[in-house]
């Protein structure tokens, strides 16, 4: 054999491979594309949900449980548009692409831990927080709350919380700032129990020391002004009667 023969068979080889690779890059490229496309309508009813609840700052107690709940059905409005997302991923293939959802996902996290504990005093579950989001049905496929974007989305939520508190004082509401602290605490405490392997949500996990140290310097400035007298214990008894 040639050795013009053994390059020819060479480049053949070469060409061949690189051409199914590149191929199935570009295959790969697409349906990102698509699936990118396809999340942008969810994507609108995710900060609409995130508007909403930022309406918390400013509100009256009185308000607040509307709020929530308006943010809740702002949720429920994007539950029928995953099925379209679903179809648009390849069977077995939901982590490849989950870099595009998981954010989303986390953002809708961060909404509903926030609407579920001014509404019920309580950290919504992982699977109720799924289902509120729509997926989990049989439509949605292999499209799924993963554990790390969950516990993200937490973390999102509580990030919010030293800034509700302090406008909850502004808005003479001293009670709210004593269970945004007792809450804030709870998670601190079970999210150190628990081997995160993953860097980011490590990160992340230290943020909740400085947002615990935040609103338990709210409770302490009321306590010395003499304003929480009370409000500890009708926390504590609508967390018991829940």
């Amino acid at each position: 054999m040639s050795a013009a023969t053994d390059n020819k068979g060479r480049i053949a080889n070469v060409d061949a491979t690189l051409t199914s690779v590149i191929g199935q890059l570009e295959t790969e490229a697409n349906v990102k594309k698509a699936i990118r496309e396809s999340l942008e309508p969810i994507e609108e009813f995710s900060r609409s949900a995130l508007t909403e609840l930022n309406k918390l700052h400013s509100a009256p107690a009185s308000d607040q449980a509307a709020i929530c709940e308006r943010c809740l059905a702002t949720v429920a409005k994007a539950q029928p548009l995953w099925a379209d997302v679903s179809k648009l991923i390849p069977k077995g293939e939901f982590y490849r692409y989950s870099f595009a959802i998981g954010p989303l996902c986390r953002s809708f996290v961060t909404s509903i831990a926030f609407a579920r504990f001014i509404l019920h005093d309580e950290l919504v579950p992982a699977f109720t927080a799924a289902n509120l989001m729509g997926l989990g049905g049989d439509d949605t496929g292999e499209l799924q709350l993963t554990a790390d974007d969950y516990l993200q989305g937490v973390i999102g939520m509580v990030n919010e919380l030293p800034r509700l508190s302090i406008n909850a004082v502004t808005a003479q509401n001293f009670a709210l700032p004593v269970k945004i602290a007792a809450f804030v605490n709870d998670v601190f405490q079970s999210y150190s129990l628990l081997n995160l392997r993953n860097d980011q949500l490590r990160r992340r996990f230290d943020s909740l020391k400085y947002d615990l140290k935040r609103c338990e310097d709210v409770v302490y400035d009321l306590t010395l002004r003499g304003l929480t007298a009370g409000t500890a214990a009708e926390a504590n008894g609508e967390k018991t009667n829940a």
